[in-house]
C-alpha cells in the first residue's frame, strides 16, 4: 500500500510540474441575512431580518485552470433584531426593540473547482470552505425599567448574552467567475454558512413589578447565514503549461531517400532486359535553424494527403502572443496575433518530411509564446502544442507519404 501511495504521489507531482499554475491575491465583500435561530417561547419575535456583513482577504493557488486552493482571514458583523410582542398589544403598537450585535474574526481554507463555459472566459464554480470563527468568550448584560402609570405598567427587563470562544462552520458556495485583463478574476456567488456548534445564547426576562410575575425567553444561534458575495482576485504569478518535449538534433535525423529504380523494358527480340536508371537525389535534410532560431521538434505526424488543414489558436490565457508560420522555408502566415478563435489555413505538402515552424515575434505577457494546433489530414485530427521563444522555435515534422494503390 505504501508503495502504491508513493507511486501515486510521484505521478501527481509529475502532472503538477507540467500544469498551468497561477497565484492570486484577492479580496471579497459579502452581505446577507442570518439563518435559523431558536426561541424557547413566544415572548420574543424576530423583527424583519437579521443582517450580516463581512469582508475577507485571501491567497489563492490555481492549478490546471480548473482547481484552486486558498486560505485567508476576514471579519464579520451580525445583528439579530428582536421585539417583545406583548408590549405591542398593550400599548397600541409600542414595542421594545432588542438588538444583539457581534463582531468576530474568521480564518478559513477552501478548495474550488471551475468549469469553463464554451469558448468564453466565464466559469461556473463550486467551492467548499472550512472556517474557524473567533468570538471571544464573554457575557454582555443590559437592564431597563419601563413604567406607564396610565396603563398600570411597571416592569423591569434583563437581557443577557453569553458568547462562545469560537466555533467551526462549513461553507458551500456556487457562482460565476470572469477572467479578464491579464488573467485577473471577478466573481459573484451565493454561499451558506453552516455553524457546527452554538455561537451564543441570549436570555431575556421581564418582571411585572405590580403583579410580581416574571416571564422569560431564550435565544440560541449556530451562526447560520445566507450571503451574496462579490470578489476580485489579482494575478501575482503565472507559470504556463509546460509540454513534455524531448529536444532532437535535426542533423542527426536526416533521411537519405536516394535510391535506384529498376525499370524493365522489352528489346526488339522480345526478350526482357533490365535497365538500372538512377533517380535524382532528393535532399530531405531538415534545416537546423530558420530566421536565426534553433528548431526544436515537438512532435511528428504521418499523413497520406498532400493538402491538409491547420487550425491555430491560443488555448491558454490570451496575452498578445504574435507569431509567424513557416513551412519548408517559406512563410505561410506572417505577424498573426493568437486569439481564442481558431484561425484555419490550408497547406500543401511535398512528399517526404516537411518542416512546420512556429516563429515567435514576441513573448506576450506570459512566457513562452504558446499555440495550440489541430492538423486535419482528411482522416484524422491531430492536436499539438507548440512553444517558441526568442532563441528556439517549436517545430512540427509532417511526413507525407502517398497511400499504396491496392487495386491490381
Amino acid at each position: 500500500m505504501k508503495g502504491i501511495l508513493f507511486l501515486l504521489s510521484l505521478f501527481f507531482i509529475h502532472q503538477i510540474s507540467f500544469s498551468q499554475h497561477d497565484l492570486y491575491i484577492g479580496g471579497e465583500v459579502f452581505g446577507g441575512t442570518l439563518g435559523s435561530t431558536d426561541l424557547e417561547s413566544g415572548l420574543l419575535n424576530k423583527k424583519n431580518y437579521s443582517p450580516t456583513l463581512g469582508a475577507q482577504l485571501n491567497l489563492n493557488y490555481r492549478l490546471f485552470d480548473f482547481l484552486s486552493f486558498e486560505g485567508g482571514i476576514g471579519q464579520q458583523r451580525s445583528r439579530i433584531k428582536l421585539k417583545d410582542a406583548a408590549f405591542a398589544d398593550e400599548l397600541d403598537g409600542f414595542s421594545i426593540n432588542i438588538n444583539n450585535t457581534n463582531y468576530h474574526w474568521n480564518y478559513f481554507a477552501a478548495v474550488s473547482a471551475f468549469y469553463k463555459i464554451g469558448k468564453t472566459d466565464t466559469y461556473v464554480y463550486g467551492k467548499f470552505a472550512v472556517s474557524k470563527n473567533v468570538y471571544g468568550a464573554g457575557q454582555v448584560s443590559k437592564s431597563e425599567s419601563f413604567e406607564v402609570t396610565s396603563k398600570n405598567i411597571d416592569r423591569s427587563l434583563v437581557y443577557t448574552t453569553t458568547y462562545s470562544e469560537s466555533n467551526i462552520s462549513y461553507i458551500p458556495e456556487v457562482g460565476l467567475q470572469y477572467k479578464f485583463f491579464e488573467g485577473n478574476l471577478l466573481s459573484v456567488g451565493f454561499r451558506y454558512n453552516l455553524g457546527q456548534s452554538q455561537v451564543f445564547e441570549s436570555n431575556y426576562s421581564i418582571t411585572d413589578n405590580i403583579m410580581q410575575e416574571t416571564k422569560s425567553d431564550r435565544l440560541t444561534s449556530m451562526g447560520d447565514a445566507f450571503s451574496f458575495t462579490v470578489r476580485f482576485d489579482y494575478k501575482l504569478v503565472h507559470l504556463a503549461k509546460r509540454e513534455k518535449v524531448k529536444k532532437v538534433k535535426l542533423n542527426e535525423i536526416a533521411i537519405d531517400v536516394s535510391k535506384k529504380d529498376e525499370v524493365k523494358i522489352d528489346n526488339q527480340q522480345g526478350k526482357p532486359d533490365t535497365l538500372a536508371i538512377p533517380s535524382a537525389t532528393i535532399d530531405t535534410t531538415l534545416p537546423a535553424s530558420i530566421a536565426n532560431r534553433d528548431l526544436v521538434i515537438k512532435d511528428r505526424l504521418k499523413v497520406h494527403f498532400s493538402k491538409v488543414k491547420v487550425q491555430i489558436w491560443d488555448h491558454q490565457t490570451v496575452d498578445g502572443d504574435r507569431v509567424s508560420l513557416n513551412l519548408n522555408g517559406e512563410w505561410i502566415l506572417k505577424n498573426y496575433e493568437l486569439t481564442k478563435e481558431k484561425y484555419e489555413i490550408e497547406i500543401e505538402l511535398r512528399e517526404g518530411p516537411n518542416t512546420f515552424v512556429l516563429h515567435a515575434l514576441n513573448l506576450g505577457k506570459y512566457k513562452p509564446n504558446t499555440a495550440a494546433l489541430i492538423v486535419f489530414d482528411g482522416e484524422k485530427k491531430h492536436r499539438i502544442i507548440l512553444e517558441s521563444n526568442m532563441n528556439e522555435s517549436g517545430t512540427l515534422q509532417i511526413n507525407y507519404k502517398k497511400k499504396k494503390n491496392e487495386t491490381k
